[in-house]
């Protein structure tokens, strides 16, 4: 996935936030992600496929697993609201046009 594919948001409340953004003044210099006060610690198991896709994840995005699994969650409540109301996703190849529709088990 592109850079600005990734830093596109919307003003959907359920959208994932996916634009990089960090507060002002946060952070403690030793990482490029700042610190965040309003954070949850939460322990989840995860089969070695899931573990084998975070990590691919990571890889593609250049993103921590704890931002893959984070926007992970938000992509999956946007997605999850989107097919709630009624809609249908698709994922399109933009050279040859052809679509593909996501459907969630």
């Amino acid at each position: 996935m592109s850079q600005d594919a990734r830093n596109t948001a919307t003003d959907t409340d359920l959208e994932p936030r996916i634009d990089g953004g960090n507060p002002a003044g946060a952070g403690t210099g030793k990482s490029s992600r700042p610190r965040q006060p309003d954070l949850t610690k939460i322990s989840a198991n995860f089969v070695p496929r899931a573990v084998a896709a975070l990590d691919l994840a990571a890889e593609l995005t250049n993103d921590s697993r704890t931002d893959v699994l984070n926007r992970a969650v938000q992509a999956y409540a946007y997605l999850a609201k989107m097919i709630d109301d009624g809609n249908l996703i698709f994922v399109e190849n933009p050279i040859t046009g052809a679509k593909e529709r996501l459907v969630f088990l």
